[in-house]
């Protein structure tokens, strides 16, 4: 468990569980003697990844971002995927101190399974909401896009639990960028999916920004390691470098949504490259 003081603020590293993907399919056109030095694949060519949620602790809020794939996957995904269960989104709460009920906003990069699916837990009937006080806040074109099955990765989508948590939370759309709550912003990267989005925190002298698969892992910060995944990978391209300048050019502090072993980081400029660095508060 890894916080960070911000001031008037505090934000606090939540592990929604691990698990591995393709490391080809996660970096795209970059060849395996390449990503391999960076990301060790294991005997089915995945590479280690992380759902890194985040928590945002102010006076009158807390502020949940992302939810990871939470506790349902079958045997088979979990086989899969390389699923790990010694971390879930509701053991890394309750380290927290915090209950879910508490939560009193959702807030969701896009609707993936591996961001949206530890929204809802098995009920008594039918899957309930582990959130159920807290407004959950998505932008409307991806939830759109979700029920329509409108993605080249159209099985990353549920729409029929997409169904089951409207019925039983308030939602709020999003159409294009926006305030969510004091001090937090949502702003539309594109890139990942058609309205995919990342946010923006200021608390006391900081900023934290939590770009979700805009920039996945540290690794992909350099310009061109960019994921398959992505629907609209030029889109990924232009606007992460964008972000990364302006990041290392504002000191943000930036948080990995996927980095197995890093929860946030500044990004610094290093003669022509941008790295990761140790955030020091």
């Amino acid at each position: 468990m890894h916080a960070l003081d911000l001031g008037d603020a505090e934000a606090v590293h939540l592990p929604g569980g691990d698990f591995r993907l393709d490391g080809g399919t996660m970096f795209g056109l970059v060849p395996k003697a390449l990503w391999g030095r960076a990301a060790a694949p294991d005997a089915h060519n995945r590479i280690r990844l992380s759902c890194n949620c985040l928590l945002l602790k102010t006076s009158r809020d807390l502020v949940l971002l992302d939810a990871g794939f939470g506790e349902r996957c079958s045997r088979r995904e979990r086989a899969m995927y390389g699923m790990d269960g010694g971390h879930t989104l509701r053991g890394s709460l309750a380290a927290a101190g915090v209950a879910p009920e508490d939560i009193t906003l959702v807030a969701l990069t896009h609707l993936h399974f591996d961001h949206f699916c530890g929204c809802l837990v098995e009920g008594p009937t039918e899957l309930a909401p582990l959130f159920p006080n807290a407004i959950h806040a998505v932008q409307r074109g991806e939830w759109n896009d979700a029920l329509a099955g409108r993605s080249t990765m159209r099985s990353s989508y549920r729409p029929e639990e997409l169904h089951t948590l409207a019925r039983q939370v308030e939602l709020r759309f999003l159409d294009g960028d926006g305030e969510l709550a004091p001090g937090l912003t949502a702003f539309v990267t594109g890139g990942h999916t058609r309205t995919h989005q990342g946010f923006r925190f200021e608390a006391g002298d900081h900023t934290l920004v939590y770009p979700g698969e805009l920039i996945p892992t540290r690794t992909h910060l350099r310009p061109y390691w960019n994921m398959a995944y992505d629907m609209f990978p030029y889109q990924t391209l232009t606007r992460k470098q964008h972000f990364i300048a302006e990041a290392a050019a504002q000191g943000w502090i930036v948080a990995w949504d996927h980095d197995p072993d890093a929860p946030w980081s500044r990004i610094v400029q290093d003669g022509e490259h941008f790295v990761a660095r140790d955030v020091e508060l």
